[in-house]
């Protein structure tokens, strides 16, 4: 799993597909926005529910980029794991914090078993912190190991 600069280093290492290009506004994030899941059947998906996390991002680079005949390929083989979205659950490109295609927030590689995602779940885990939708994707990767 790679969060953020992780993401980053899984997509040039070749280890996932695309890339993190600079944010479309040329500055940086940090703030709470929402995700959710956009699939059901990968590994880490069908075990979080089906509705929009609070989850904290921190980058000047998290705009993810892929090819149409990659992201294609990624839709087709339900690779993409995790959309920006309103905190009615709606994705849109208003709700996208940084202008990555296809409103990605998270993906995975072909076997399921690589993962990478912008936002900050390790961030949204302390109740004294008012935000703990993080334990959610942190717990469902635990149900993996």
């Amino acid at each position: 799993m790679g969060v953020c600069n992780g993401f980053q280093i899984l997509c040039e290492a070749g280890l996932l597909p695309g890339v993190l290009l600079k944010n479309n506004h040329q500055k940086f994030n940090c703030k709470n926005v929402f995700l959710r899941k956009a699939g059901t059947q990968d590994i880490i998906s069908r075990h979080i529910p089906d509705e929009p996390l609070k989850i904290p991002v921190a980058h000047g680079e998290g705009r993810y980029y892929a090819d149409k005949k990659t992201l294609d390929k990624m839709i087709a083989n339900g690779q993409i794991l995790f959309q920006y979205c309103s905190e009615a659950g709606i994705i849109s490109e208003a709700a996208n914090p940084n202008g990555a295609v296809h409103d990605i927030a998270g993906i995975c590689n072909e076997q399921g078993n690589v993962f990478g995602m912008m936002p900050h779940p390790e961030r949204a885990c302390s109740e004294a912190l008012g935000n703990t939708d993080g334990q959610t994707i942190l717990k469902a990767l635990t149900f993996n190991i």
